[in-house]
């Protein structure tokens, strides 16, 4: 399990020893009791967006891979 020291952004108190990684990035300060999420240690899903004009390019290599594998 690793650990970080964290700066609240809020009241500037070090808060130290916290699991952002089992919390997302998420914290509440020892101090003032804020909650924030630290953007450094959180988790990001990047979706992948499609425009129309490249639906048939996609369906044309799904189908070329599909034939390929025999499937």
């Amino acid at each position: 399990m690793k650990t970080y020291d964290v700066k609240c952004p809020v009241c500037g108190k070090l808060n130290v020893g916290l699991d952002l990684e089992e919390t997302d990035g998420w914290m509440e300060c020892d101090r003032c009791g804020n909650v924030t999420q630290n953007l450094k240690t959180r988790k990001v899903l990047l979706i992948p967006i499609t425009r129309a004009d490249q639906v048939r390019e996609i369906h044309q290599y799904n189908t070329r891979l599909a034939s390929a594998k025999g499937l």
